[in-house]
């Protein structure tokens, strides 16, 4: 890796905001209706050939991730690559940063991501803004996923199984909001 320092003729790109991302996403997204107290939101951003395709809402309590939440919208026609959200890998996803390697270890961490166990699927009932919706879910090893399409985004929440309930409540945040329902 090498790095251009920043110049005229090479200036460096500034990281986009909460609120630039939310007004680049030019969409609602989907977060926590009512996120636990102390509670704090990471904010990630995926795309596809400079366009914004993905926002991830990372909630995590003292060093710890608690529950993600990730709203995909469609890429233009025109691309060749489409953003892809299959509820398995956001579930690996989640299983390999979430899970607290003080307690199993880097190597089982490893081992886990690299050979996972199958997942156990199934249904649940996820509220947006009030709205119930049929989802489907997919557990292993203690946690747990949920996709939900509604019109052409694709919402996936991710979280241990014991905060279900907290993760299955969401609510729409629309772009200028702040992030905090």
């Amino acid at each position: 890796m090498f790095r251009i320092p920043p110049g005229a003729d090479h200036p460096r790109r500034a990281i986009p905001t909460h609120e630039e991302t939310q007004r680049e996403f030019a969409r609602p997204v989907a977060a926590l209706a009512s996120p636990e107290p102390g509670w704090t939101i990471l904010l990630g951003r995926e795309g596809i050939d400079g366009y914004l395709t993905d926002i991830d809402l990372d909630y995590a309590h003292q060093r710890t991730y608690r529950v993600r939440v990730r709203t995909t919208r469609p890429a233009p026609e025109h691309f060749r690559v489409k953003p892809l959200t299959r509820l398995e890998d956001v579930l690996n996803n989640t299983i390999s940063n979430f899970r607290n390697e003080n307690e199993s270890g880097p190597l089982a961490s490893a081992a886990a991501h690299l050979n996972p166990a199958p997942a156990t699927t199934g249904e649940a009932v996820l509220r947006l803004d009030g709205q119930e919706h049929g989802v489907r879910t997919a557990t292993r090893d203690g946690f747990w996923a949920a996709v939900l399409e509604i019109g052409d985004q694709t919402i996936v929440v991710a979280a241990p199984e014991d905060l279900k309930a907290i993760a299955l409540d969401l609510t729409w945040i629309q772009p200028g909001q702040p992030l905090q329902p």
